[in-house]
């Protein structure tokens, strides 16, 4: 799951922060993003897109609050959880195909 698709499913859409407009000094209209940071896992903010280059150093936090200790260990977990599955799901589908493409295979040398 890519991390635009889990921001989308972390925001929450009666968060009045949502509908406010924040620039940064290139004048790029910023939309609020989920860290998946160790440090900051779940934690919203907003950057630049050219944060670290063009010496644009725009960065807001959305929270002023760290997340606590259990929470941080929890959402982890659970985002790796995610990914895992993700892979065992591609692992997955890679070797249907490959059983597939086999079977179409043999039917071909079959009829032949």
């Amino acid at each position: 799951m890519s991390n635009a698709i889990l921001n989308r499913i972390c925001n929450d859409e009666n968060d009045l922060m949502l509908g406010v407009k924040i620039f940064c000094k290139h004048g790029d209209l910023l939309s609020m993003q989920t860290s998946w940071s160790k440090d900051n896992p779940g934690r919203r903010f907003w950057s630049c897109p050219h944060y670290r280059e063009n010496a644009c150093n725009f960065f807001r936090w959305r929270d002023r609050e760290d997340v606590d200790i259990r929470s941080k260990f929890v959402i982890l977990r659970l985002a790796n959880r995610i990914k895992e599955l993700e892979i065992d799901d591609e692992n997955h589908i890679k070797r249907s195909n490959k059983c597939v493409m086999k079977e179409k295979k043999k039917t071909k040398c079959f009829n032949n």
